[in-house]
């Protein structure tokens, strides 16, 4: 197998590597070995890597390539790595945005995080402040025309950071809507081909990443059947990437049944 810049980390995540990830640079260290085995489970590539990482994506491959693995560098000009360089927040109109009190109080900040964006003038930085790297935010504006990086303060706080650098862009952000028709049919259309999880009892981000480590092997003939707590948000725009479907049906408050299938 040869490991790519578009290879997903999972395929040399594990216990015997861990250790040497981790040392690679001071950013991995304060991921911790937790956190790196939640985004290689959860389905992270090698290029997003290495931007958490703040490490350019070939020097990343090399040390890979030192444990053993066969590698392809990336041939285009790579951009400077987002928060490799000091960045000195004096020098930015800082907009700060703790998202931790809302997902400790068992909401989603993404209502939060879009109204933030949305009246974000044009010579300001938004700067989120949370207990995980939100890769799917990253890489939804990162097509709205924002370049980001993350300065990770700990396994459990991290700062990403957001400024607009593309003003062609439309950069509101729009919530996904769900697929049309009866959730009760659509899920009894799947026969027995249904996996079920709950998810109520985790914290953010574990509801994410369990979601998306079951998809990883769950065939396209079946449905994934989530007890949760809330839609969650921030997945929907990775559910797009990856072409898949989704469904809700609220059950009581705090409780809700979300359906996710090609």
């Amino acid at each position: 197998m040869t490991i790519t810049k578009h290879s997903k980390i999972k395929e040399f995540v594990n216990k015997k590597n861990i250790d040497k990830i981790l040392n690679i640079n001071d950013s991995f260290k304060k991921l911790g070995a937790w956190t790196i085995e939640k985004y290689a489970s959860s389905g992270v590539n090698v290029k997003d890597f290495s931007e958490i990482g703040k490490i350019a994506v070939n020097i990343f491959l090399k040390h890979i390539e030192k444990l053993g693995f066969e590698v392809e560098y990336d041939n285009q000009k790579e951009e400077k790595v987002g928060g490799a360089e000091k960045i000195n927040e004096d020098n930015l109109k800082i907009v700060p945005l703790d998202v931790r009190p809302i997902i400790q109080s068992g909401s989603d900040p993404f209502g939060e995080i879009m109204q933030a964006i949305k009246f974000l003038k044009e010579d300001e930085t938004l700067k989120i402040i949370n207990i995980f790297v939100p890769i799917p935010l990253i890489n939804v504006l990162k097509g709205k025309g924002f370049k980001s990086w993350t300065n990770s303060i700990s396994d459990k706080e991290h700062h990403t950071f957001f400024t607009k650098v593309d003003l062609s862009v439309n950069s509101n952000l729009e919530k996904k809507e769900a697929t049309e028709g009866s959730f009760d049919d659509k899920l009894a259309s799947f026969g027995d081909k249904v996996k079920e999880i709950e998810v109520r009892h985790l914290e953010m981000p574990e509801p994410m990443v369990t979601i998306l480590e079951e998809l990883e092997v769950l065939p396209d003939t079946h449905v994934l059947l989530v007890n949760h707590k809330k839609v969650p948000q921030f997945l929907l725009p990775e559910l797009k990437t990856r072409n898949y479907q989704w469904m809700y049906k609220d059950i009581e408050p705090g409780y809700l049944l979300f359906i996710v299938f090609k």
